[in-house]
């Protein structure tokens, strides 16, 4: 006769102690969450070493996770929504679960994107607009076409056009 309440208060912690796992709060479950402001600063260090544009590497975030690290799409993952083939061009390491830590993605898809330029420089065919086509799509891609970026398809997002049509920021930064 005593079990049944003994087994509704059980029940209940139980149940408690779930919704507060389900609540979604990822600032509770993740130690480094990706504000705006956290990868805006850890842009800084890698636009300088590539000596690419900081906010063009920022615009590439917004408009390709909106700045959520456990964006996915296809095959793509993270921040940067680095495919396993961009990974291995750059990295050793494997990329799950290493692509959904946000500032290694951050990192490898900074790598890949210097990787993307110098590949253009050496053909000598290096612009920003033509340096997002070759992240987005693939080098092989943008090398069938010549590297003529009125033969890529643009992509359909209201960032990428910017970036596409020369716009470089076309996401303002935080303020410092």
């Amino acid at each position: 006769m005593h079990r049944a309440p003994l087994i509704f208060v059980a029940l209940g912690l139980l149940l408690a102690g779930c919704s507060c796992s389900r609540r979604g709060d990822r600032a509770a479950v993740e130690p480094d969450p990706a504000t705006h402001e956290k990868v805006w600063k850890a842009i800084q260090p890698l636009a300088e070493r590539y000596r690419l544009d900081p906010a063009f590497i920022y615009a590439r975030v917004a408009a390709e996770s909106n700045f959520d690290p456990r964006a996915r799409n296809g095959e793509a993952r993270g921040l940067l929504q680095l495919k396993p083939a961009a990974w291995r061009t750059v990295s050793g390491e494997p990329y799950e679960p290493t692509v959904w830590e946000w500032r290694r993605n951050l990192e490898f898809g900074v790598d890949y994107l210097a990787w993307c330029r110098n590949t253009l420089h050496q053909r000598q065919k290096f612009s920003y607009p033509l340096l997002l086509g070759a992240f987005h799509h693939g080098m092989d891609y943008v090398q069938e076409r010549d590297f003529d970026l009125r033969r890529l398809d643009p992509p359909d997002n209201a960032i990428y056009r910017e970036l596409w049509n020369g716009n470089l920021s076309p996401v303002p930064p935080p303020k410092s």
